[in-house]
């Protein structure tokens, strides 16, 4: 891992430093030869002001010199003649055979080395020009210079050296803080113990502590998805055991012995009851199902919820719930959706109204809009909800009788709910115990 995290941030660093050390190169040349060319010229107009033509003779000052900071002077005529200094023996002729140019400096190679020479005029005797050459040899200024150019390697080198160390240390320190984390996924993944978490705290680096936060989020949204899973495949197999465990025994109650028609009719009448409730379970799991995998397709088309809800209420009276009287408070509520679905939602409320209401008890169901969203409101006065329980009965197969005698698999809050949240609404409860409960149906109006 530590391969990963300096190999490329190392190669990106020498990379760099060798691009600072080819612009050291080109720029230290280019100002070496500006340098070299500036030093000259000023030796050059410093030392020729010690220099005068009296009375048509050449008059030397006691202040001038024939060598200075390595630039070599000799005063010449016109036409190349030496009136003082001399040249070096090696590079005279070259010299005697460089024309004069005023006031420009210009190279010379000269036995294998490079000169810098430099012409500044002083005035005219005899009629002709008189001139002060100074000139200077490349290599004795290089010498500085490359032992400049050669500390900028060297501190440009040790720099790196610095940097690559620092990285090495703190790749390590990384790569140890990812090696725990990768080792406790690990962990978790071959052991599904999802019991465990990732060290957050006390990290060198933010970063690292940030990201271990995030996974042990996502690990506890997943140590309650699986939960979720175990108790929703424990749910399911509890509520199919009892009536697979009816329709068996009734089966076997059959083949015992020969019995007349009526027993045959009981038994057939058990299994059929079973085989519903059977039947239904599994058509709300599919409808959840459906639900979660948006494998729904939902026919929008707009709704009257005052007819819905009076055809629901009918069809609740139609049932032989008698003893439980049903109020319609209607008043105009429109919007859109599927209506097989709000049906559904509608059904539920009304049924568990009735459901848990007191014998010849009284349920009110109101329709509205308000704050530009309609309602459908069912209101029982009956037995209500104790407060602990309220916010598990949107769970699936929560109910709040847990001894599961009640009727009904604890699916139809749920399912409600998730059938108004797919229409863009939602669900409201208040309830007291003893009192009874309310349920308010909220859809974005139309």
């Amino acid at each position: 891992m530590i391969h990963y995290i300096v190999i490329w941030p190392a190669i990106a660093m020498i990379c760099m430093t060798l691009m600072m050390m080819i612009a050291i190169r080109l720029f230290s040349n280019a100002a070496v030869d500006y340098e070299i060319k500036r030093e000259i010229r000023k030796s050059t107009d410093n030392n020729r002001h010690n220099l005068s033509v009296v009375n048509g003779k050449l008059e030397i000052a006691d202040g001038f010199s024939y060598q200075s900071d390595n630039v070599s002077f000799v005063v010449l005529k016109r036409n190349g003649e030496i009136l003082a200094g001399e040249y070096p023996e090696n590079i005279r002729s070259d010299m005697e055979n460089l024309p004069i140019r005023n006031n420009l400096s210009s190279a010379l190679v000269c036995d294998g080395a490079t000169y810098y020479v430099r012409d500044a005029r002083i005035g005219r005797m005899a009629g002709k020009g008189l001139f002060l050459r100074g000139f200077l040899k490349k290599s004795y200024a290089d010498s500085v210079y490359h032992k400049l150019e050669m500390g900028s390697y060297l501190m440009i080198s040790g720099m790196l050296c610095v940097v690559l160390f620092g990285t090495l240390i703190l790749a390590k320190r990384i790569s140890k803080e990812l090696k725990n984390m990768c080792q406790t996924a690990e962990h978790i993944g071959s052991n599904l113990d999802m019991s465990q978490r990732m060290r957050c705290e006390d990290h060198m680096f933010r970063e690292i502590a940030v990201l271990a936060s995030a996974n042990n989020r996502m690990l506890d949204r997943l140590e309650q998805t699986f939960r979720l899973q175990e108790q929703f495949t424990s749910d399911v197999a509890h509520e199919l055991r009892t009536p697979v465990a009816v329709v068996l025994a009734q089966c076997q109650y059959a083949r015992e012995k020969v019995r007349d028609a009526s027993d045959y009719q009981e038994v057939l009448d058990a299994i059929y009851r079973q085989s519903k409730k059977m039947n239904t379970l599994i058509t709300q799991l599919l409808k959840f199902l459906r639900l979660d995998q948006d494998r729904v397709q939902m026919q929008e088309e707009v709704l009257d919820l005052m007819e819905i809800v009076q055809s629901v209420c009918e069809e609740q009276q139609e049932k032989g719930n008698d003893t439980i009287a049903i109020h319609l408070h209607l008043h105009e509520a429109v919007t859109t959706g599927d209506i097989s679905l709000i049906i559904i939602v509608i059904q539920n409320l009304v049924e568990n109204a009735i459901k848990f209401s007191y014998p010849d008890g009284q349920v009110d169901v109101e329709t509205g809009e308000n704050s530009g969203q309609a309602y459908v409101r069912v209101t029982d006065y009956g037995i209500g909800i104790e407060p602990e329980k309220l916010e598990n009965i949107f769970r699936r197969f929560y109910k709040c009788d847990q001894s599961r005698n009640a009727e009904g698999f604890g699916l139809g809050l749920p399912l409600s709910l998730k059938i108004a949240k797919k229409h863009g609404g939602g669900i409201d409860v208040r309830s007291a115990v003893g009192k009874g409960s309310e349920f308010t149906l909220w859809l974005p109006k139309t």
